[in-house]
């Protein structure tokens, strides 16, 4: 049994080794967590020894030093017995110079210590009791502040009560006196107030302006019956068709305008709208009609519109559009204008400062130029010149003849291109004009502004409106394309506020005239019939101008789909009227922009020579090639640079004008130019 019990305390104490295994184990931890880390710098601080500085007063020299021996020390007294010191291994660092010559580098000096810490450990005890002694002479005044306040209550209170118990002075007012003042002081702030707000400025007084009377437009009574025999016959045929094909639907309505039926057919439930437009040309031939638009679905019904030439049209007068309250009345829109009569049989009006400039295309005899005359005759009668000023470029020199002398005009009514561009220019310019203008009186747009003066905020003049209209673009884009690109694109991106609009129109819709640029900065279109899809897409971006009838029958897209119209006709005799009125009662035009001062803007323009000319000019002649991609390759420059070279050389006589297709002639050899350029400097 006791040999047993020795077995089971050995195997105990083997179990006593395991834990020393354990301790093993927590020594290898320490051992790798003997690294140095700064409590500040963390691990970053090098893990090196640093042999302390030479102060010998301050700290446990023992304490010190210990750490630093690697062998077993001998007593203290054994050290001084045998070498001298306690510390031998460590005399020859005792020193800063030492120090330097063993470590290597800058050393701190223990002169900066020692002044550290002893502004850091002196203070440190006498801190609480200086403050505790301070107190004491604080505390020493405290009795001594009351005797000034005692004695001031005490000064003559009663003397002053006996005054006012007497009768006499009690008697006298000279309170009602301060109240009194106190209520002048509040009646005159609210006076000082309203002074800078109201002023007496008079305000400018403007001649009336004399409209003309309306008998002077010439009014149509229209056709009431709304289902003559013709229409009813088309509704017939319409069904007709629609059975013969297997398609299941009727026409159960019908709209009568002027020139134009809408017949709404409704199919059934589960018919695919698209199978109408599969039979249009059956639907056309059927009706014996030479126009058809399908509109499908109309907007906000659940219809299918056709649309068909009326048999007996009927023509919408500009008399019968302009004589309604709604255009009258429209004190508050200016710029609104009569274009004329929907299917439905309503006017319609169209405001220029919403849209805010607008595009017109349309084929020969669509009525493109009457819509132009319906627009300015509607901004004439509306408007006086103070209110309203035009611009009229016409390079085919007939169409707006009949407004020249108007006092609305800010300058003659234009024919030649370049004369144009360079009214376009002078639009630009006041246009910035406008803004700086606006910028320096804190007004936003021109209405803003307009209200200003005449309320009398701001010492300004009335600022008009401006409308430019172009009746034919492709001239200009053929004569200065560059510059009145530039001129109508920044006009239209920005003229709005500046009460400045821009109507444009042309009979070509293509893309070489009416480029992105210039219709991107358009969002109101006015599409006459035109001659292909191609046309229509570029007004409209999308068909439907191809199949109107002309005539005056047109499609206005302002902002999402078009919609359909007959435009108000106007007679050459009425526009003649018209205009002889104005000038007869409101005088002929003041002009604010001569022709004159214009033809000397283009021939100063002209001798702004480029800095290359003199080059391009000897090689155009040396070469006997006028060819613009030639002068771009041999000086590498833009198109825009040497083309405007080309029309200077023009201008001088060396070379001919534009061709087409063919290039342009050498007309002078190289001494007739070093004459020609001697003679011009």
């Amino acid at each position: 049994m006791s040999e047993n019990k020795k077995r089971v305390h050995r195997r105990d104490f083997k179990i006593h080794q395991i834990v020393n295994l354990n301790t093993l184990k927590q020594k290898s931890k320490e051992e790798a967590v003997s690294r140095f880390v700064s409590p500040i710098f963390g691990n970053k601080v090098p893990d090196r020894t640093v042999i302390p500085g030479t102060r010998g007063d301050l700290g446990d020299r023992s304490k010190r030093f210990d750490a630093f021996r690697s062998k077993p020390t001998l007593g203290k007294e054994e050290m001084k017995d045998k070498y001298g010191s306690e510390y031998y291994e460590f005399t020859n660092l005792l020193s800063n110079k030492a120090r330097g010559d063993y470590l290597g580098g800058k050393i701190v000096e223990n002169e900066d210590l020692e002044v550290d810490e002893t502004k850091n450990n002196v203070p440190i005890e006498p801190i609480g009791t200086k403050e505790e002694e301070k107190e004491l002479p604080f505390k020493s005044f405290k009795p001594i502040s009351p005797k000034p306040y005692e004695a001031e209550p005490i000064i003559d209170l009663e003397p002053q009560v006996e005054t006012f118990t007497r009768e006499e002075v009690v008697v006298t007012k000279p309170f009602g006196i301060v109240e009194e003042e106190k209520e002048i002081v509040k009646e005159e702030i609210p006076v000082k107030r309203e002074k800078p707000i109201i002023k007496d400025r008079p305000m400018v007084v403007v001649k009336d302006y004399v409209r003309p009377p309306l008998s002077l437009f010439k009014q149509v009574k229209r056709n009431t019956d709304e289902k003559p025999q013709w229409l009813l016959d088309q509704i017939q045929t319409i069904n007709d068709t629609l059975e013969d094909f297997s398609i299941e639907g009727e026409v159960i309505g019908s709209t009568k305008g002027p020139t134009v039926t809408r017949y709404e057919v409704a199919l059934k439930p589960g018919i695919n709208v698209n199978r109408i437009n599969n039979i249009a040309d059956n639907l056309m031939m059927n009706l014996q009609t030479r126009s058809l638009r399908i509109e499908a679905p109309i907007p906000g019904k659940p219809y299918v519109g056709l649309e068909l030439a009326n048999v007996e049209t009927e023509i919408v007068a500009f008399g019968n559009v302009i004589d309604d309250e709604r255009f009258l009345n429209s004190h508050d829109q200016p710029l609104k204008i009569a274009l004329g009569v929907d299917i439905d049989g309503e006017n319609v009006y169209v405001d220029i400062a919403k849209m805010p400039h607008g595009l017109i295309a349309g084929a020969t005899n669509s009525g493109k130029s009457v819509c132009v005359n319906t627009i300015l005759v509607s901004l004439i009668y509306k408007n006086s010149p103070r209110d309203l000023n035009l611009i009229l470029i016409d390079p085919k020199m007939v169409e707006l003849s009949a407004y020249n002398d108007l006092p609305h005009l800010i300058t003659p009514v234009i024919t030649d291109a370049k004369m144009a561009a360079l009214s376009l220019e002078w639009a630009v310019e006041e246009m910035e004009r406008r803004y700086r203008l606006f910028s320096r009186n804190k007004a936003k747009d021109i209405k803003s502004f307009n209200e200003n003066v005449k309320r009398g905020r701001i010492e300004e003049e009335h600022l008009p409106y401006i409308v430019v209209v172009i009746d034919e673009l492709a001239d200009l884009m053929m004569a200065s394309p560059a510059e009145v690109e530039l001129s109508i694109q920044r006009l239209t991106q920005k003229a709005r506020a500046a009460g400045i609009h821009l109507i444009v129109a042309t009979q070509r819709p293509t893309t070489d005239v009416v480029k992105g640029t210039i219709k991107s900065n358009i969002p109101a279109r006015i599409a006459f019939k035109v001659a292909s899809h191609v046309d229509s897409a570029t007004i409209l971006d999308g068909s439907g101008a191809e199949k109107l009838l002309g005539k005056g029958d047109m499609l206005l897209k302002e902002v999402d789909r078009p919609y359909r119209l007959q435009g108000a006709f106007i007679t050459d005799d009425e526009i003649y009227d018209f205009t002889d009125f104005i000038i007869s009662k409101n005088g002929k035009a003041n002009y604010t922009l001569q022709h004159d001062d214009l033809e000397k803007k283009i021939v100063d323009k002209s001798k702004e020579k480029d800095d290359m000319f003199e080059e391009v000019a000897f090689f155009v002649v040396s070469e006997n090639v006028a060819s613009i991609n030639r002068i771009m390759k041999e000086f590498s420059m833009s198109f825009n640079r040497a083309q405007a070279i080309v029309d200077t050389l023009e201008e001088y006589g060396v070379v001919s004008a534009n061709q087409g297709t063919r290039t342009r002639d050498v007309l002078i050899d190289l001494e007739e130019l070093r004459e020609l350029l001697y003679e011009n400097e």
